[in-house]
């Protein structure tokens, strides 16, 4: 269905959320916290953990990007126990994997409870230690963990309800958004930009790979979004994010297969129609029992 009509209300209530996420960026942005014992590999290797995990159980990839914002914030906060987990692989992996543990959570329709998380990591980490780690997390976030579920993709969707363009052509815009995203994600370096400037850049590369649309109607797009807005979205920090990432979109290719529906993958009910006794998402997905927690 096109959207070639958009109505006043609607532009002002997608302008309004758009203000009300960019007020709270300062608060995500991040350090580059990586040292010689945990160094790049070993977030890369985390993250594509994670993406492994939420393949397996038919979560949305986007997840794995809100877990990495948690991650990256914690260790970047100097509050708790980051610094311990900085130098220690051991509780530099527990911190990872209990921020997308989190991010879960957060993000998804279904429970991944915390016993199936400890059996997911094959015992390497018990209970408490996840308890523990996760309150540490909550306690040096001053518990502003939903600030992460703000993506760059987010970013890139509330863009996409301002401009007119049919179903199909946004579709194809998010897909090749997607890419550059997780592009992002894997670089530690992208989460010291804010979250908007990654999105912007996330849809210039999508507009530039979207081959349904023509030079002018790319320009177009452009012209009316810089209009919509209030900020400059050709900023200094815009374009640096443009310059390192795009060149960077081969990294990853975008997830263009279509997402199993929940129950199809996991056997796991929503949270609103929880049998009484919880079914293990592990136990409903016998792959994902092979896959050993990521060792950086």
């Amino acid at each position: 269905m096109a959207r070639d009509a958009i109505e006043e209300n609607q532009i002002e209530d997608v302008l309004g959320r758009i203000h009300a996420m960019r007020s709270q960026e300062e608060h995500n942005v991040c350090r580059d916290y990586l040292t010689s014992l945990v160094d790049a590999s070993c977030r890369t290797a985390l993250v594509d953990w994670c993406y492994t995990v939420v393949n397996a159980l038919g979560f949305s990839r986007e997840t794995v990007g809100i877990g990495t914002s948690i991650f990256d914030r914690y260790l970047s906060s100097g509050q708790g126990k980051s610094a311990e987990a900085l130098r220690n692989k051991h509780q530099f992996q527990l911190a990872a994997i209990t921020a997308f543990y989190m991010a879960v959570k957060l993000h998804e329709p279904v429970q991944l409870g915390i016993h199936e998380l400890v059996r997911l990591c094959r015992g390497l980490y018990e209970k408490g230690a996840i308890v523990e780690m996760e309150l540490d997390i909550l306690h040096s976030l001053k518990w502003r963990v939903c600030m992460s579920a703000t993506t760059p993709l987010e970013y890139v969707r509330h863009f996409m309800q301002l401009l007119p363009m049919s179903a199909s052509t946004a579709d194809v815009i998010l897909e090749n958004a997607t890419k550059y995203a997780e592009c992002a994600i894997a670089n530690l370096a992208f989460s010291a930009c804010r979250v908007s400037a990654v999105g912007i850049a996330c849809l210039a590369g999508a507009l530039h790979d979207t081959e349904a649309l023509t030079s002018l109607e790319k320009e177009s797009i452009w012209h009316q979004l810089a209009t919509k807005v209030n900020f400059d979205i050709a900023s200094t920090e815009t374009r640096k994010v443009e310059r390192q990432l795009l060149p960077k979109s081969k990294c990853r290719e975008p997830a263009t297969q279509k997402r199993p529906s929940l129950s199809q993958s996991t056997g796991v009910e929503s949270i609103g129609e929880q049998p009484s006794s919880p079914i293990s998402v592990l136990e409903r997905t016998p792959w994902c029992k092979a896959t050993p927690v990521c060792q950086c």
